[in-house]
């Protein structure tokens, strides 16, 4: 299998909106945290702030429906997840 250093994803978070809305930017990061860990086989993931502001943007019971995200390997099982901004 292809060794993945950088990796560019789009994680869905619709499923989270309907749940109570106290605490669904916590299972919002705690999506994030799984969907690397199965994509990835990672032990650790280090989750920038800046993804959290972006997902908390209007508020913390209003998330964002998908968000776009950069998966960089820092070491060996370890991973830092990153917002992806596209360059015009």
């Amino acid at each position: 299998m292809r060794e993945k250093d950088n990796f560019e994803m789009v994680i869905n978070l619709r499923k989270i909106a309907t749940g109570k809305r106290t605490n669904r930017l916590g299972r919002a990061l705690k999506e994030i945290r799984s969907k690397i860990i199965r994509h990835f086989g990672a032990d650790r993931v280090v989750i920038d702030p800046l993804v959290v502001k972006s997902l908390s943007t209007n508020g913390y019971d209003k998330i964002k429906s998908r968000i776009r995200v950069v998966v960089s390997k820092l070491d060996e099982k370890t991973y830092l997840v990153k917002l992806a901004i596209k360059s015009e």
